[in-house]
């Protein structure tokens, strides 16, 4: 099994509890790959450490060279973040002053764009990589925005992708929609049915064991301003509401005018824009407490020193190995190519739907139509989503201008002159991670 993005902090450590207390596939082989040499040795360092601790039989290895880190993998998980933490400030910062405020930035508008055009030709490069060195493997993405980075892996033909999102570990826990339904988590029909785009997918039915209609009583129940307004408007409860936001510019708007930053900023429907702050300081502790494991710094290192909960934050990806390698024809909701799954979206769309998983691989399950109100806008950003991939795959500024007049956000807030505007900032901003925009001009 292969990491691309092998040395990240805070998503590794994740990965190694899980493989190493795995009683399938405990014993085999990861190669860690990064393009950070730094990181990539603490990473290892820090496998090697939990492994002794553990008296694990995982083994683990090394490299900054994709082609030889794919070389027997039966399975490739990608994630990584071209730019890091400053390109995702920009990504919040720049269409802020142009009066587009994102929550989070990393799906769709501006934000989402150039978050595809820094990390789609990567993966598309693994994807070449994987089925030249490594055919019959499996390609697990969870690098934002899931849906259009595996459109960009999936134009390599023989390419097996699929992306994972751990917001499906709501729609997968029993537990929170009992909290949402108010009822005894005994009486959840498991699971229930899943559709929608990655960050703006849904419950579309849940069924009681009792007969009565789950979503009914959540509707009832709700007072989650975001989950109210789908559930009253669509009939359907988004388990990822924090993201379904972005999807609707209506709701993009800050409770106090705009001062010059928008990050940490309060706006309506009790939601705030994300703060790089923040996410500093948590990967900053978590880089500590892994620099201290890693340099043998503590005493005591165990696999439960990891900050608690994390292995049940919806990274699904071993139990969905698990299930291939046994055979055991689980479901799992996935981000996969449409293919007729849901009938009132397109067929080359990849949405978030249920899937068996067993030893023939991931094969997404007909969900029939979405209500055809919501179905109808999510078309647009499927059509966004596509743009978006032709113009990182392409570097060329004429497809790029055509994704952001196709996104709404953008269309919401901005004439034409502002838009090119918008765009030559922030390729201006993004040109040292865009290598094929920067060969174009």
């Amino acid at each position: 099994m292969t990491m691309i993005g092998g040395g990240s902090s805070s998503f590794v450590p994740i990965l190694l509890k899980l493989f190493i207390r795995s009683e399938v596939v405990g014993d085999a082989t990861l190669t860690l790959m990064d393009v950070d040499e730094g990181r990539l040795r603490t990473m290892e360092s820090l496998a090697q450490t939990l492994i002794e601790a553990e008296d694990s039989q995982l083994q683990v290895r090394a490299t900054l060279d994709q082609r030889e880190s794919l070389k027997g993998a039966d399975f490739v998980i990608a994630a990584i973040s071209v730019g890091g933490m400053e390109a995702w400030e920009n990504d919040i910062e720049i269409p802020a002053r142009y009066g587009v405020v994102m929550h989070v930035a990393d799906s769709v508008g501006p934000g989402g764009i150039f978050r595809t055009l820094r990390n789609a030709p990567v993966l598309e490069s693994v994807a070449r990589d994987v089925t030249e060195v490594a055919p019959d493997a499996w390609i697990f993405n969870y690098t934002n925005p899931a849906p259009v980075e595996a459109m960009a892996m999936a134009s390599v033909p023989g390419a097996k992708v699929i992306s994972l999102c751990s917001c499906t570990g709501f729609a997968s826990s029993r537990e929170w929609l009992a909290w949402k339904a108010g009822v005894d988590p005994e009486l959840i029909e498991m699971p229930p049915l899943v559709a929608g785009i990655n960050h703006c997918s849904s419950i579309c039915e849940l069924r009681l064991r009792d007969g009565r209609d789950g979503l009914a009583l959540a509707r009832e129940r709700e007072t989650d301003p975001v989950a109210k307004f789908v559930l009253d408007t669509f009939g359907v409860l988004p388990y990822c509401w924090p993201h379904w936001v972005e999807f609707f510019p209506q709701m993009q708007r800050l409770e106090e005018p705009y001062s010059g930053r928008a990050q940490g900023a309060a706006m309506r429907y009790g939601i705030n824009v994300h703060d790089m702050d923040h996410e500093r300081e948590r990967v900053s502790e978590y880089e500590r407490l892994v620099g201290e494991w890693a340099s043998a710094a503590t005493d005591s290192i165990s696999l439960d020193d990891l900050p608690p909960g994390e292995e049940d934050a919806g990274i699904e990806v071993i139990e969905i190995i698990e299930s291939i390698v046994e055979n055991r024809n689980r479901i799992f909701t996935v981000n996969a190519r449409n293919d007729g799954a849901i009938t009132n979206l397109p067929d080359d769309a990849f949405v978030e739907v249920l899937a068996a998983v067993n030893g023939h691989g991931v094969r997404a399950l007909r969900t029939g139509p979405l209500p055809e109100a919501l179905a109808a806008h999510l078309r647009r950003y499927v059509s966004v989503q596509k743009q978006m991939v032709t113009a990182a795959l392409s570097g060329s500024r004429h497809d790029l201008l055509h994704a952001f007049l196709l996104d709404p956000m953008t269309q919401a807030h901005l004439d034409l002159d502002q838009t090119q505007s918008l765009v030559d900032e922030m390729l201006a901003a993004n040109i040292r991670h865009l290598p094929r925009f920067a060969a174009a001009t």
